[in-house]
């Protein structure tokens, strides 16, 4: 758990940083990491997720 909250804490300040560097240059290249950061989050998310709800239907 202390792993997952972790890649949330680098993530959102990879996204705030990357978010005011496009928004200060205007370089399309931070607004592209911005968008592979999320996509990358989520897909993470849903992994983590869906080891949980294998984990609870084995221990069932």
């Amino acid at each position: 758990m202390f792993i997952i909250r972790l890649l949330f804490i680098l993530a959102c300040i990879a996204l705030i940083l990357s978010g005011a560097l496009y928004f200060l240059t205007g370089d399309k290249r931070y607004l592209r990491y911005v968008w592979n950061v999320l996509k990358a989050g989520v897909i993470l998310i849903a992994v983590f997720g869906m080891l949980i709800v294998a984990e609870r239907l084995l221990l069932l």
